[in-house]
């Protein structure tokens, strides 16, 4: 826990938890969270990585108390909220940040690789959440934060299990919200356009670079592409904290939220097109940049490294 000062305004006595705070989303949420006045509890799987966020905080004069937490341990996520009550009476927000990501065509992809994606991301949100909810009942007020992504409303190639499990929480996050409305919680929905964290750095899958897969050229261009994006991506961490304090200090908050030019242009366009229509021009627009190069591109053997 860091002693290093409060601000004062009317948010101090409303506690939030924020899962995977170790970097990247959760680290810039906890941090915009605290700078706001919100007593915060960042949370991360392995405790050993908790350097940068403290540095952090000590550096903007924050206080952020740090609890160990890994959404696929029940016994870890009720010891985190025992604790929350505990120092602080409340539990008025959660925000369901931890997550991986995975990266592979689906034939490539193994059982093991699928599972972990599901586990982390769909089922370790609803137990945390199952654990929060009987606290923010019983105050009959409170807000919870469910980070989704692009990738959970557009379906994307070599994306295709963590597709699955962003899909799975915007369907789980819908019907929640009837769920809890009546008891006075808010339930939203927070999709980021790509944004470079750390996340991407560790999921490549197992064999999407195996050079004997039939996807194999196909990966290579795909990662291409998403290198470029990622360069040029105009969503930071920042962004989406400052988007997720907005909704944890909004009256009423929406049920969704997109971030970043791009998801709010692709989905304009989706909007006003036929289904079927804009399915097949997406589909086209990827393809031809991925298959296409693929087809005509031979690629140096320094550049198949991860």
């Amino acid at each position: 826990m860091m002693k290093t000062g409060k601000p004062s305004n009317e948010m101090n006595d409303k506690s939030v938890l924020v899962t995977g705070c170790s970097s990247g989303l959760g680290l810039a949420t906890a941090l915009e969270l605290a700078a706001r006045g919100f007593r915060v509890f960042a949370t991360m799987r392995e405790l050993t990585r908790r350097g940068e966020l403290e540095a952090q905080a000590a550096q903007r004069g924050l206080t952020i108390e740090v609890l160990p937490l890994d959404v696929t341990r029940p016994e870890t996520i009720d010891a985190a909220i025992a604790t929350i009550i505990e120092r602080s009476g409340t539990l008025y927000g959660v925000v369901n940040n931890a997550g991986v990501a995975l990266r592979g065509f689906f034939e490539d992809l193994t059982e093991e690789e699928i599972r972990h994606v599901f586990e982390t991301n769909v089922f370790g949100t609803m137990a945390v959440t199952r654990a929060a909810l009987p606290h923010m009942r019983a105050a009959r007020e409170g807000r919870i934060v469910i980070v989704t992504s692009v990738g959970g409303r557009q379906g994307v190639l070599a994306l295709t299990g963590y597709c699955a499990s962003k899909f799975a929480l915007e369907g789980f996050g819908e019907a929640l919200m009837q769920e809890v409305k009546p008891f006075g919680i808010a339930v939203s929905l927070v999709a980021p356009g790509i944004t470079p964290t750390p996340i991407w750095d560790r999921s490549i899958a197992k064999n999407a670079l195996n050079p004997d897969s039939p996807y194999h050229a196909l990966f290579l261009e795909y990662r291409r592409m998403v290198q470029k994006v990622m360069r040029g991506a105009t969503v930071t961490p920042e962004a989406v904290g400052q988007s997720i304090g907005d909704i944890l200090m909004a009256e009423r908050p929406q049920l969704r939220y997109l971030i970043g030019w791009r998801p709010k242009l692709l989905f304009a366009l989706r909007r006003y097109l036929p289904g079927e229509s804009f399915d097949r021009a997406y589909t086209w627009l990827v393809l031809r940049r991925v298959q296409g190069r693929a087809r005509s591109t031979k690629t140096p053997q320094a550049e198949l490294t991860p």
